[in-house]
């Protein structure tokens, strides 16, 4: 089965463990960490895929030897959605990984990542790379197309911003059939999107409902009038 991307996360391997296993660290600032989302999300929006996984972490450790990466086939029995990617570096790169002018060497290490790995012929390497290059260029003005709702007479989109402070700033979007913009209009930030559900759209009218779940038991409509 085939799925699209979900995430993409940066980690520095810390110590070997008796086990063998790296110990993932978390060194991205939050800018880097909304960046690396953002291609995640573009990515989404174009409908890549990794295989039977969407989440890709990618691993840097320190080496004395031939720099380069591998592509971990270990699957986790209990989290099958994931995969590591393990990305050698000289122990002066690794110990400065945090700082902000690695920026440039993380993101194509990125590009590299997904081109040797994934590009295919549904989905080349050109067509990855522009990707990342809109993600990157935008930033948080990026815009990734969330939900879409058509009615007899009305076409609404919502969008996904995501900003440097790691939360969404959805943008709502409503066009008559002739293509002329009738709304436009900012929806709250928020880390999740559990008050984004359904779209429901009329000919003066568009209503957004939470989705049904836990989270959003006390979230109420979005109402909005053109």
């Amino acid at each position: 089965m085939r799925t699209t991307i979900k995430d993409l996360r940066l980690y520095r391997g810390d110590q070997l463990s008796e086990s063998e296993a790296y110990s993932l660290c978390l060194f991205a600032d939050k800018k880097l960490t909304a960046t690396v989302f953002r291609i995640a999300m573009k990515l989404r929006e174009q409908g890549f895929s990794m295989g039977d996984y969407d989440h890709l972490y990618i691993v840097f450790i320190p080496c004395d030897t031939v720099e380069g990466f591998t592509l971990s086939q270990e699957v986790d029995r209990y989290h099958p959605w994931y995969r590591k990617c393990f990305v050698r570096v000289k122990q002066d790169v690794y110990d400065h990984l945090d700082n902000a002018n690695q920026y440039a060497y993380l993101l194509d290490t990125i590009s590299n990542v997904l081109v040797s790995c994934y590009a295919n012929d549904c989905f080349g390497a050109d067509r990855i790379l522009e990707c990342i290059h809109h993600a990157v260029e935008l930033g948080e003005d990026m815009l990734m197309e969330f939900k879409e709702k058509r009615s007899t007479n009305r076409h609404a989109i919502i969008y996904l911003r995501y900003r440097d402070t790691c939360c969404y700033s959805p943008l709502l979007r409503v066009w008559d059939l002739n293509g002329t913009l009738l709304l436009e209009a900012d929806l709250p930030e928020a880390i999740t999107l559990d008050y984004l559900g359904e779209i429901q759209l009329s000919a003066n009218r568009v209503k957004i409902k939470p989705r049904k779940n836990a989270f959003s038991a006390d979230m109420i409509p979005l109402m909005f009038e053109y």
